[in-house]
């Protein structure tokens, strides 16, 4: 099989097809990556964004360069204009590529929803043997370009993080039996609470071992609601007063239009107006994340229109009681009263209350982390990720039945 990865930057979901291209069983799948020929060069290389920084060594698996013309962001009604003004070096690269996609006998072409990508990977399926698998990490939608939303409607399977973003691109109109969830995981090496202490990350924020925090990691961006947390918050300190709200990650776009605020600045002026000034801490990016969540109590999540958060089994691979919200691919992972409780989106009150539940009672909130970490284990954990989207690739190939 082909991974095709048109843009030279790296992202989150090219993390997650960069863990699939090392761990598929080479006894049954063949791994070959096509990659952008512009990671190889300036700016990307001293920028330390390149793709080739996140895909494995070369000398693991067989790594091509390819042309896939400009890249930078264009708005989707520019996409197609300068994808036809790219078209001659992409045209000249793409007999090689044919020949090679048909050398190495390529079943299945997987890419994921990115702005070119499944465009991509459907053209070079239709003039090859191969079939298109497309890996959407995110919510379908009118963001995507016009060319990522043909290759989508037409992939010949669609891997989905989670029933729900299934859903959402059934209901943009593809047929149900081309779509196959399949949640992330992570690899759980190196996330084992019982290895990893906490008592840093409280000396350093001021926290004595007793005080409740609790902990967001997230972008600041809109949709991950942490407006709806610092509300929340608000109940939840007056009634324990020496609980913390720790709130780490960074602007997603830092840059506003004139006159406007960044998303960071809107968020502090919440926390002051609400006299939380002296409980809540803005930790912005962080290398630590393990430490912080061994720290914490409970880990909050409000987010909504989250496809898969792997925030959320990053938690619970620490034991990490889980308060999320009814919303996206949270309720696929957080089981409710098991390994933490949700509440419904946008509802801070409901939110408040199960964070006191959370805060009130310490064993419960270690039943909660004790059963989160089993269903990461268990369950949301790269190995099954792995064999079940190897098992898409046998479907789609005409390998396998359902």
């Amino acid at each position: 099989m082909l991974f095709v990865v048109s843009q030279p930057t790296g992202s989150p979901a090219l993390a997650v097809h960069a863990n699939l291209m090392r761990l598929l069983n080479r006894d049954r799948v063949e791994v070959h990556v096509l990659y952008n020929v512009l990671a190889e060069g300036e700016p990307y290389r001293s920028a330390g964004t390149s793709v080739l920084d996140i895909l494995p060594e070369r000398e693991h698996l067989p790594l091509r360069p390819g042309v896939f013309g400009p890249v930078g962001g264009a708005p989707p009604r520019r996409l197609l204009a300068s994808t036809a003004r790219s078209l001659g070096p992409a045209l000249r690269d793409s007999a090689a590529l044919v020949r090679y996609i048909r050398r190495h006998r390529i079943d299945v072409i997987h890419c994921e929803e990115g702005p070119r990508n499944a465009f991509y990977a459907l053209l070079l399926a239709r003039i090859t043997p191969a079939k298109s698998v497309g890996h959407f990490h995110s919510k379908y939608g009118s963001w995507m370009s016009p060319l990522s939303r043909l290759g989508v409607g037409l992939a010949d399977a669609i891997i989905a993080v989670s029933s729900w973003t299934g859903r959402v691109i059934h209901e943009a109109g593809v047929p149900r039996e081309r779509i196959f969830p399949v949640l992330n995981g992570i690899d759980v090496t190196g996330w084992d609470p019982a290895t990893i202490d906490g008592d840093g990350v409280r000396r350093e924020f001021g926290l004595g071992p007793q005080a409740p925090l609790i902990v967001m990691v997230a972008q600041l961006v809109a949709w991950k609601r942490q407006t709806t947390l610092i509300e929340a918050f608000r109940r939840v300190a007056a009634a324990y007063p020496d609980a913390r709200l720790l709130i780490v990650g960074r602007e997603f776009k830092p840059d506003p239009a004139p006159g406007e605020l960044t998303v960071e600045q809107q968020l502090r002026r919440q926390v002051t107006e609400a006299g939380l000034d002296e409980q809540v801490t803005f930790a912005g990016q962080r290398r630590d994340v393990r430490q912080i969540l061994a720290a914490a109590d409970v880990f909050a999540h409000p987010s909504v229109d989250d496809p898969c958060p792997m925030a959320h089994i990053e938690a619970m691979a620490m034991a990490t009681p889980v308060a999320a919200v009814q919303a996206g691919g949270a309720p696929e992972l957080v089981a409710h009263g098991q390994t933490g409780l949700l509440s419904p989106a946008d509802d801070s009150g409901a939110l408040a209350d199960n964070l006191m539940a959370l805060i009130g009672d310490p064993d419960r909130r270690q039943a909660m982390g004790e059963r989160g970490r089993a269903r990461v284990l268990e369950y949301l954990n790269l190995k099954r990720v792995t064999d079940d989207v190897e098992g898409v690739y046998r479907l789609a190939a005409g390998l396998a039945s359902v």
